[in-house]
């Protein structure tokens, strides 16, 4: 009989295990396996973050001049205007900290000036900043502190870099300077010797050739000579006298030469040994002038370190005497901290003045918009969407009648709408209507319909009597109709440019061209060129830059193709210059003098310089600053609101993007005459409405623009309809009067109360949105504004806070003044070494003994021409032959003509040498100069010095425990969320499946039976419990990669079963109790969650729900278990004592 059930039973049991199994394991894989599922960290931050800055920089002294860089870091950070920062002292900040005031702290150490200012130290160091963030924050609040101080210091870092090289170029050029002189020197005189001895030698060989010329020609004359004896004679001793007379010249010129040139070699030497002997002089001077120098500094540091101290203590004590300037500053201040609280008491009070003037204001609206009601819809308890026609009907019939006067009630009411009538403007309100038709804030038929029932009321006015109201002044009909144009706003906007490109492009587009067009002002291409050339150095590559209109164009040069040319060889003595950069001055002066080597030595073959760059980056970065100035289209320029969007475009890609915005402040005066429009308007159309109502007739349309068109001739009483309530009152009942009125009436009607109650009720919201809530006011109301000022007792409390600061500064000064210790010592470094040694003497031993050479040759010469003119004369009558004589003269002026040649070219040879000592003293100022900078920087190869360069300024960041954890995984939330779920999923099918056995009164007597019943409910129960725990336990030790996966398991195990054991005893005996405490903890958990983006204030109700939540502390145990924590004993044993009462309650308890 009871197998079918069993067996349906058994059925229904293993299809709950399937569907819990499936939905377990699902939950399981797409938490913590599926890789489509992701948290995604690039949320931004909305709030602000609030800072807190603690700078005990100290400042220091570099190249004479003091520093203090922690200033100027809170300079920097000021700019900052998307947080909140607060200069404050460490013990404030560690409370701000704690009490959950600021969010995250920063620190400047006292040695921060002192450690980023050592640039010309060897081996500088690093500035360390450290900061803190408040424990309890979600991670997206984490990132956007560590986000902004990396961008701060960036900036900073890039400060100190340029400081940096400054100081190297500026050591560079002074050395150079120095060192130049003495090559320049040298330089003068190489070129004295050129232009005056060598040029001028140099023709001498010419003459020579003029002598041999000569001796051919007589040669050629020898037979004329034989037939013209007497002329030949007279010819050839005169042609040897001469000849004697121009080598006794050309003697004493050579001989004058060579005094000259030995007078110049000993005047070159005596200057070089002067010089010589002046450089070591000099090194000696150096040396002692270091040496003085190094004793006085440390004496006058000391001295001025001592006098800092003294006049730091005397300037604080001149804080508690009355009787200096300083105190009584103190005095002063305490006083005008006194009007500081009576002018912020006095502020307030006008803000309260305004809120409760505008709080008044709303009240008059409300019984505005409670009037229109009533008026238009017969109750100031309706509105706009409750009103119904039948509710119109009985307002339409109210205005035309009341029940109590019925028989006076045409009289009253022609007195009703006569008393309607000085609430009516009488002249300006028709410019308004105009106004407000131009500037579309009405539209065309609301301006008519506006003019038609002024129209209406004008004419039963000056017809059936009273007057309309006096003009009232409206500041709107005043007010500019436009905004001014351009507007002008500041920009600081960073652009991107690829050096590869060799020339790019970068404009500012306007998005939508009929609101205007954007011009761009006060971006310089020098700016751009500095930034961009800092970023290239040492790569080769030169920039230029041009602005022109919106555009801006970078053109980059590769200069390594040129600095690796092939320099050809010159007889010439020129020289090319290489260039490698104009940033760096080594470098270039590195080139230069390379290629005045090449170029003044004679060589055949070409030398190509290949020099070593820096890597080229991919991409730089320039930051302009300046303005864009929108011109709005005339189109615009009336609407209240505007905004645009514009872009920054380099070619078809876009490269940043943002919005202008400009209000139009016109509508401030239309808002404070809102009031007094509204209730004329409200006035004249129902003063209208009722006098149409009055003279129209019922069966007709009753519209105000159709009446108002029957009154271009004649009078109201004439157009009265023979039919209209003004014709036939008193002749119809109630009921007569309220089904006469018709549907076109009741709609009309009903149109203008409802533009009525719309404007007022809209006008009553635009008040209520400035004024704001009393509590939690939303950001720029009224409300907020005046919460937001600050305490009238700030400066008093500040004054206290500065004579706390007294009697720090007093400890400071105290330590700062014991910690002083002397400068280290330099030792000095000669550039003469075996490398680099002294320039020798001039030797000129050899072109003295040239000369002496060619002057006995002269000699010879002179002496030759006397015997051979002698012989001449005296063997004239023999008239013999003189070709052996002219043949001799050829041979002595050949060798005279040879010695000279080699005179020249021994001159050449010492010019040369001069020419290469000039040379080697040129690289000696070269390397004097790299001696210098070397002895300046700590070395090119100093890694330290790149190191600091790379990054001068390092962070130390101090984070909270939950903080740590929660950059880790998002798993411990995800198990959480499981662990709740699949427990009251198996806790429900336990509750369905595995029912309490009955006991009745009698099992109580009989023991055996009674644990039967216990144990034949509880068995299912435990089983189910252990087998799911297990299961889950285990399978997320896999997918979870615990650190430690017994403590894994064992906290998952005891959790999940205490949890399905005290959840499946409440859902037998109390179900709707636990699902709405389950579901509350559970909705609880999920709205405060950290890694969700929440975050609590610290001290709040909330924090203490939060901290005390179950889901929140278990979450908490496994993010401790996923970093590699333990379980203590404490949490083990109340993990043992919930299973336990979970144990107890599903066995123990009874059920009848």
């Amino acid at each position: 009989m009871n197998s079918p059930h069993k067996e349906k039973r058994y059925l229904k049991i293993l299809t709950a295990v399937a569907c819990v199994s499936l939905l377990s394991g699902s939950l399981v894989y797409f938490a913590l396996k599926d890789q489509s599922l992701h948290y995604s960290s690039e949320i931004k931050q909305t709030a602000k973050v609030q800072y807190a800055l603690v700078n005990e920089d100290k400042g220091a002294r570099f190249e004479n001049t003091d520093y203090n860089l922690g200033s100027d870091f809170v300079t920097l950070i000021n700019q900052d205007t998307e947080n909140n920062w607060e200069t404050t002292n460490r013990s404030v900040a560690e409370a701000g900290l704690k009490s959950g005031q600021f969010d995250a702290v920063i620190t400047l150490p006292s040695d921060f000036s002192e450690k980023l200012l050592s640039l010309e130290s060897v081996s500088p160091e690093k500035a360390t900043v450290s900061y803190q963030i408040r424990e309890g924050q979600n991670e997206q609040a984490n990132q956007a502190v560590h986000s902004q101080v990396n961008t701060v210091l960036q900036g900073f870092n890039q400060r100190v870099v340029r400081m940096y090289f400054s100081s190297i170029i500026r050591n560079l050029s002074d050395a150079q300077t120095n060192v130049n002189q003495m090559a320049s020197t040298e330089l003068s005189q190489n070129t004295f010797i050129i232009s005056n001895i060598q040029a001028p030698f140099s023709t001498l060989p010419d003459s020579f050739r003029s002598t041999q010329s000569i001796a051919n020609s007589l040669k050629t004359d020898n037979e004329l000579f034989k037939t013209q004896q007497e002329a030949f004679v007279k010819s050839v001793a005169s042609s040897m006298e001469a000849n004697n007379n121009s080598l006794d010249v050309s003697g004493k010129a050579l001989e004058s030469t060579t005094n000259s040139v030995n007078e110049f070699s000993k005047e070159a030497n005596t200057r070089l040994e002067k010089s010589t002997d002046q450089y070591k002089e000099q090194s000696e001077k150096d040396k002692a002038t270091l040496e003085k120098q190094w004793t006085d500094d440390q004496k006058h540091y000391f001295d001025l370190y001592n006098a800092l101290y003294t006049v730091g203590n005397a300037k604080l004590k001149e804080l508690q005497s009355s009787d200096t300037a300083t105190g009584s500053f103190m005095a002063d201040f305490k006083a005008k901290a006194g009007e500081y609280k009576t002018a912020q008491s006095k502020v307030k009070g006008n803000l309260e003045a305004q809120i409760t003037s505008l709080e008044k204001e709303v009240a008059e609206l409300r019984a505005l918009r409670e009037t229109i009601a009533e008026t238009y819809y017969g109750s100031k308890d309706l509105s706009d969407q409750t009103a119904t026609d039948k509710d119109i009907r009985s307002a339409i019939l109210n205005l035309m009648t009341k029940p109590e006067n019925r028989s006076k009630l045409p009289k009253q009411y022609i007195e009703a709408i006569a008393s309607h009538l000085p609430m009516i403007s009488s002249g300006d309100l028709s410019a308004l209507i105009a106004k407000l038709e131009q500037d579309k804030l009405i539209s065309s038929d609301e301006a008519t319909t506006y003019r038609n029932a002024l129209k209406i009321v004008s004419n039963y006015s000056s017809e059936l009597g009273g007057s309309l109201g006096q003009n009232t002044t409206f500041k709107y009909l005043s007010s500019a109709a436009t905004v001014t144009s351009p507007v002008t706003y500041p920009i600081h906007q960073t652009l991107e440019f690829d050096p590869s490109t060799g020339s790019q492009t970068v404009q500012l587009n306007i998005d939508d061209a009929k609101m205007g067009n954007l011009e761009l002002e006060g971006v310089t291409k020098d700016s751009i060129e500095a930034s961009i050339r800092q970023q290239l150095k040492d790569t080769g590559y030169h920039v230029t830059a041009a602005v022109s209109g919106n555009t801006i164009q970078v053109t980059f040069v590769n200069e390594r193709t040129a600095s690796t040319t092939p320099v050809a060889s010159s007889g010439s003595g020129g020289s090319s210059t290489s260039n490698a950069g104009a940033s760096d001055a080594a470098t270039s002066t590195n080139s230069t003098s390379t290629s005045e080597r090449t170029a003044a030595t004679p060589t055949t073959s070409s030398e190509v310089s290949q020099p070593s760059y820096a890597t080229l980056p991919k991409k730089v970065s320039v930051t302009i600053s300046g303005q864009i100035k929108w011109n709005l289209s005339d189109d615009v320029k009336k609407n209240s609101y505007n905004q645009v969007g514009y872009s920054w475009t380099d070619g078809s890609s876009v490269q940043a993007s943002a919005q202008l915005s400009v209000f139009n402040g016109k509508y401030d005066t239309l808002a404070e005459d809102l009031p007094a429009i509204l209730k004329n308007f409200q006035n004249l159309d129902l003063t209208a409405q009722q006098i149409v109502t009055l003279f129209a007739s019922p069966g007709a349309s009753l519209d105000i623009n159709q009446f108002a068109g029957t009154l271009s001739s004649g009078t109201l009483v004439q157009k009265a309809s023979p039919d209209s309530v003004y014709s036939l009152y008193n002749n119809l009942t109630d009921d007569e009067r309220a089904s006469e009125i018709s549907d076109v009436l009741v709609t009309k009607y009903r149109l203008a109360g409802d533009n009525l109650y719309k404007q007022v009720d809209q006008q009553l919201k635009d008040v209520t949105d400035i004024l704001g809530e009393k509590e939690n006011p939303k950001e720029g109301t009224l409300h907020q504004v005046y919460q937001s000022l600050p305490d009238s007792d700030l400066l008093v409390k500040q004054a206290s806070a500065l004579n706390t600061w007294y009697g720090e500064m007093q400890k400071v000064l105290d330590e700062a003044h014991n910690q002083w210790k002397d400068s280290e010592k330099l030792a000095y470094e000669s550039v003469v070494n075996d490398q680099n040694p002294q320039p020798e003497k001039m030797n000129t031993s050899k072109l003295e003994e040239d000369v002496k050479s060619l002057l006995s040759q002269y000699d010879s010469l002179r002496d030759s021409s006397k015997k051979a003119a002698q012989a001449t004369a005296d063997g004239a009558a023999q008239v013999r032959d003189i070709s052996p004589q002219i043949q001799q003269l050829n041979e002595t002026t050949e060798s005279v003509q040879k010695s000279a040649d080699g005179v020249l070219s021994s001159l050449n040879q010492s010019v040369k040498e001069t020419s290469g000592t000039v040379e080697k003293n040129t690289s000696y100022a070269e390397q004097f100069g790299k001696v210098l900078a070397n002895a300046k920087s700590g070395g090119a190869d100093n890694k330290q010095v790149f190191n600091f360069l790379s990054d001068p300024i390092t962070t130390k960041v101090t984070e909270g425990k939950t903080q740590a954890a929660s950059h880790i995984s998002i798993i411990p939330y995800y198990m959480t969320l499981l662990l709740s779920v699949i427990s009251f999923v198996i806790a429900m099918t336990i509750g369905r499946f595995v029912k309490d056995r009955q006991e009745r009164e009698e099992t109580d007597l009989l023991t055996t039976k009674k644990w039967d019943l216990k144990l034949q409910s509880f068995l299912p129960t435990i089983i189910t419990v252990a087998v799911g725990s297990i299961l889950f336990s285990g399978v997320t030790i896999g997918v979870a990669t615990a650190a430690n996966g017994f403590l894994w398991f064992i906290y998952s195990f005891m959790l999940m079963a205490s949890l399905i054991l005290m959840l499946s005893y409440g859902l037998k005996k109390a179900p709707y109790p636990t699902y709405i405490v389950s579901a509350s903890l559970l909705g609880f958990y999920l709205l405060l969650t950290p890694i969700l983006g929440v975050a609590t204030q610290s001290g709040s109700f909330l924090n203490f729900l939060y901290r005390m939540s179950p889901l929140q502390n278990i979450e908490n145990g496994f993010s401790y278990l996923l970093v590699g924590g333990s379980l203590s004993i404490v949490t083990i044993l109340l993990l043992l004592l919930f299973v336990g009462i979970g144990v107890s309650l599903n066995l123990f308890t009874r059920k009848k």
